[in-house]
């Protein structure tokens, strides 16, 4: 690798490393040290890469967010051309995100308090990404609202949806699981009733 491919390859450690250590010991316990050790660094180093210690957790979340969004693209893009099988593709690629990223849930649910900024930068990227998809179905015809305002509502309403099912059925012993299929079912079977035609 040249000096600019060495560097990036650093920088990404960096991410994993702080990614697996706000996983393990929440973003009070991601502390420089433990950063370093787990890329394989120099405590020095570190600053190479990173202003400071928030910098890097700010942007931990908007990168994972990112991941999130391709994953979710990609069940949807899979689905069927109906509404309700993209609607059941967006939950149920959260759900599987989650499970397979249980960083994430730490990140979620302590970002708001420990990284600010990086919180703040997920949510709006969240929730432009369900504006797009309540847009795309309404101009389709789809669904029984069409007035962009409460579209947004509806939007967010989903996001908050998501949120609180993981909090309360993906936590189980320490891991992060797959919820009950009932969730996932109870959770269509409002949407379905409420949002589309």
């Amino acid at each position: 690798m040249n000096r600019a491919e060495r560097a990036e390859a650093t920088r990404a450690r960096i991410m994993e490393a702080a990614i697996e250590a706000v996983g393990e010991l929440g973003f009070a316990g991601a502390s420089i040290a433990r950063i370093a050790d787990g890329a394989g660094i120099a405590h020095g180093t570190f600053y190479n890469y990173f202003e400071s210690r928030q910098v890097l957790l700010d942007q931990l979340l908007p990168m994972i967010s990112l991941e999130l969004l391709d994953h979710v693209r990609a069940k949807v893009a899979q689905a069927p051309d109906d509404p309700v099988a993209r609607e059941r593709a967006r939950i149920t690629g959260f759900f599987e995100f989650l499970r397979d990223t249980p960083h994430l849930f730490a990140m979620l649910h302590e970002g708001e308090f420990h990284a600010r900024a990086g919180f703040q930068q997920h949510v709006e990227m969240q929730t432009a990404s369900y504006e797009r998809a309540m847009a795309y179905e309404a101009k389709r015809g789809n669904l029984r609202e069409t007035d962009p305002e409460k579209l947004r509502v509806i939007g967010r309403m989903l996001m908050s949806a998501r949120d609180y099912l993981s909090a309360h059925y993906c936590m189980r012993d320490g891991r992060v699981v797959a919820p009950p299929d009932h969730v996932v079912e109870t959770y269509m079977e409002f949407v379905v009733a409420g949002l589309f035609k």
